[in-house]
């Protein structure tokens, strides 16, 4: 079977990087025969110091980015092998001894053919507006009350810390990538422009950009291994009879009889599972009856937290959205509790917190559901 190797090649702007990369490639006895999005494809090879040289595909209007034919005969003609292309670069190669010459005699000329790149410079302004909404929600929550939208930002913090940290992460990496191309792109479409040739095999080590490219990735790694830890704990399991956590059942309420399945064929069940920010508990249990009684409880990291986050669950609540929907009550035992519209509760009780649906016909007890929520929390 014939051997084969892939590593991962310089960003498409670096066009100097990439010329060297694959000189030095065959250099070590490895020829390019294929480049990917991300990795390129070697074969082995008699080490030579074969020159390799990147063309920037610079169509005009409505023309195909793809080079013709006849475009690539001229290469061939005067000595430089076409080995492979992807997106906008073609990749050419001339043997060791070859008297192929440069393909610019003129940097002036190699910047026009940068236009296209230049094109998406400002492909960084959507990332950083990603970025910046939920700033601004947040700042907006700070002086005026969460917003359904930053209540729903804050759950999903709260319940998939590392799915939202995998997100950040990736955004802020997206953005560096999309700054440092611009800034490379500029800066090379600049110096030719002066008269400057590119340089075919610069000896900057980048050692700022692997650290800084290598940190953002190793955090994209670990968040998405903590996300699947958290799916694999989270698997709903049968409702137990007895509670075995701070959630109540309607036996707590005074609700006997068998179970039965919702008008959609969902079964009573419990899901328990931890993110970085909290422990947490979702039930669903259903009465032949039509009861149904569905709670998330949380415990958090402290009394402050649980507080706080009581907030956030009135305004993301099903029926309520928002705060003044929900009427404060005294309930013994617990540091806070709140009703809603004949459906919903809200209970706190130092790291805990808890939103709580019921939906039993005209049997509303909300005085009743918040003292089994203190009893059990108690």
């Amino acid at each position: 079977m014939k051997r084969v190797k892939y590593k991962f090649h310089p960003e498409t702007y670096e066009l100097g990087e990439n010329e060297k990369f694959y000189s030095d490639m065959e250099a070590s006895g490895w020829r390019l025969v294929k480049r990917g999005a991300y990795l390129s494809k070697f074969v082995p090879a008699e080490p030579s110091r074969a020159r390799y040289r990147v063309e920037v595909s610079a169509p005009g209007f409505l023309e195909e980015a793809n080079m013709s034919e006849a475009q690539l005969a001229v290469f061939a003609d005067c000595g430089w092998e076409h080995v492979t292309d992807q997106g906008l670069l073609y990749i050419f190669r001339a043997p060791e001894g070859s008297d192929a010459p440069e393909f610019y005699g003129d940097p002036r000329q190699q910047a026009a053919t940068l236009r296209n790149m230049r094109t998406g410079l400002w492909a960084w302004l959507p990332v950083a507006a990603l970025i910046w909404a939920p700033l601004m929600l947040m700042s907006l929550s700070m002086k005026g009350g969460p917003s359904q939208v930053w209540a729903d930002v804050q759950k999903s913090w709260v319940v998939n810390t590392a799915g939202v940290l995998w997100f950040g992460v990736f955004l802020v990496w997206a953005l560096y990538h999309f700054l440092r191309e611009a800034w490379s792109v500029t800066r090379t479409y600049r110096r030719l422009r002066k008269g400057i040739p590119l340089d075919h095999a610069p000896k900057k080590r980048r050692l700022v950009h692997r650290a800084v490219n290598g940190t953002l990735i190793a955090a994209e790694i670990l968040c998405l291994l903590l996300m699947g830890v958290q799916i694999l704990e989270l698997r709903p399991r049968e409702l137990p009879e007895e509670p075995d956590g701070p959630y109540i059942v309607l036996a707590d309420l005074g609700k006997t009889g068998p179970r039965t399945v919702s008008f959609t064929d969902q079964e009573s069940e419990l899901s328990h599972g931890r993110s970085l920010m909290a422990e947490y508990w979702e039930t669903a249990e259903y009465k032949e009856d039509s009861t149904l009684l569905r709670q998330d409880v949380y415990r958090l990291g402290s009394a402050e937290k649980a507080m706080e986050f009581a907030r956030t669950l009135m305004v993301d609540s099903t029926f309520g959205q928002s705060e003044e929907a929900f009427e404060p009550i005294e309930i013994p035992g617990l540091d806070g509790a709140w009703a809603a519209d004949r459906l919903e509760v809200v209970a706190v009780k130092g790291r805990y917190a808890a939103y709580i649906t019921y939906i039993g016909g005209n049997e509303w007890d909300p005085m009743g559901i918040l003292n089994a929520v203190a009893e059990r929390w108690g």
